[in-house]
């Protein structure tokens, strides 16, 4: 059954894909981030279609303004059933090249941000009851770069490789308390505001969106710890 959802870095991209996705599906939508323009635009389109939704002006590296975001959502939803952690920045350096401030960054906002988000969340579910066996689910939303590295973009694989540790910890963590915790590796260029040069061809980002609210339709105590979203080479060129 559908329930609320917070989802960091709603506001382009991926985020706005998956929430407008969801809000259509029934789900009681939250998009957090830094700038109130696209988020508000999101949530405005949900409501258009009948949805349920409210934007929330979040910087993830401010634990304390993670813990409010939380308490608003229960505040105007009740609950919070689950979190989509997708608030990320890229910042192109290789190992020995890229700046202090732009490690800095990638790491605040891709790692610890995640981490305020969902020490918040978690908090807020650990003290609601059951729904299906769940108390709730977190999704941190990966890259193919947490897997393997990527040469110009150092800072945001150490990032991605440190999610993937901490879901690990996070999921041994809060099963006893029924809460799932699944790490949503996009192993694909994807149609975003992080993957926007070249010429490679890109996933839609509602690929990744149908990607997310499947992982949410998995019932009661199923859960899927990871997803690896990848897609089939371009097919030859004929003569």
């Amino acid at each position: 059954m559908p329930g609320t959802i917070l989802i960091t870095g709603g506001g382009t991209g991926l985020g706005a894909a998956t929430a407008r996705l969801l809000g259509a599906l029934g789900w009681m939508v939250h998009v957090a981030g830094r700038r109130a323009e696209p988020l508000d635009a999101v949530v405005a389109e949900i409501r258009g279609g009948g949805g349920r939704a409210e934007a929330h002006v979040l910087d993830v590296r401010d634990a304390e303004a993670c813990v409010a975001v939380v308490a608003d959502v229960v505040a105007t939803s009740g609950r919070l059933d689950a979190l989509v952690n997708n608030a990320g920045v890229f910042r192109r350096g290789t190992a020995s090249g890229v700046s202090a401030e732009d490690w800095a960054t990638t790491l605040e906002v891709n790692l610890t941000g995640a981490l305020h988000a969902l020490q918040a969340a978690v908090a807020q579910m650990r003290r609601q009851a059951p729904v299906d066996g769940c108390r709730g689910q977190v999704l941190n939303v990966n890259s193919g770069a947490g897997l393997r590295g990527y040469e110009p973009g150092a800072a945001y694989t150490a990032s991605k490789f440190g999610l993937l540790g901490l879901s690990d910890a996070l999921r041994l963590e809060v099963a006893p308390d029924l809460v799932k915790v699944t790490d949503v590796v996009v192993a694909a260029a994807v149609e975003s505001d992080l993957s926007t040069g070249g010429s490679v061809r890109r996933l839609p980002a509602l690929v990744v969106a149908q990607a997310v609210a499947s992982v949410l339709t998995m019932p009661g105590a199923a859960v899927l710890s990871r997803v690896d979203l990848t897609q089939l080479p371009e097919p030859p060129t004929l003569p």
